[in-house]
């Protein structure tokens, strides 16, 4: 009998560490609570990459169109023309650009070449005229009815 009792007393102790440890977890609320931070900073930061993410081609033109402005204003009145121009086009990769700086420092021209449809009639809205340090506005496309299947669309930006 004393077998018994010692292997019974021995199970007894071996699993009361492992209930007392299991106990703790769930009733640690520090714990609750980190796991919970985790899972919501978790959320937010998916939730902002997917809005980055979701902008549309004329968000992604106006805040291109804003960049060149604020470098245009920033360059110093005598810069070569070529420079102008090289560093306004860098400025808006993947599209096809023509810079007109014959006139700088008080006003470039940029055209975007070939935009679609969709994208004329996104930009025309959110970027026919933008006020700020600098002014830049689209000349052209009044209406949405002007806007058709490829658009070279000019902005006239005045620093």
């Amino acid at each position: 009998m004393s077998c018994l009792s010692l292997v019974s007393h021995t199970r007894f102790e071996c699993a009361e560490p492992l209930r007392s440890a299991t106990a703790r977890r769930a009733g640690n609320p520090r714990r609750s609570l980190a796991k919970r931070f985790t899972a919501c900073a978790l959320a937010l930061i998916t939730a902002l990459t997917l809005t980055s993410v979701a902008r549309s081609p004329g968000e992604i033109l106006r805040t291109d169109l804003q960049a060149a402005g604020a470098t245009i204003r920033a360059l110093g009145w005598n810069q070569p023309l070529g420079h102008v121009q090289k560093t306004v086009a860098a400025l808006f990769p993947g599209h096809s650009i023509d810079v007109d700086a014959s006139r700088f420092p008080a006003r470039v021209v940029v055209t975007l070449r070939a935009l679609d449809r969709n994208t004329c009639l996104n930009i025309s809205d959110g970027a026919r005229r933008i006020e700020g340090r600098v002014v830049i506005e689209l000349r052209g496309f009044a209406s949405p009815n002007d806007c058709g299947e490829r658009n070279d669309m000019a902005w006239l930006i005045l620093p």
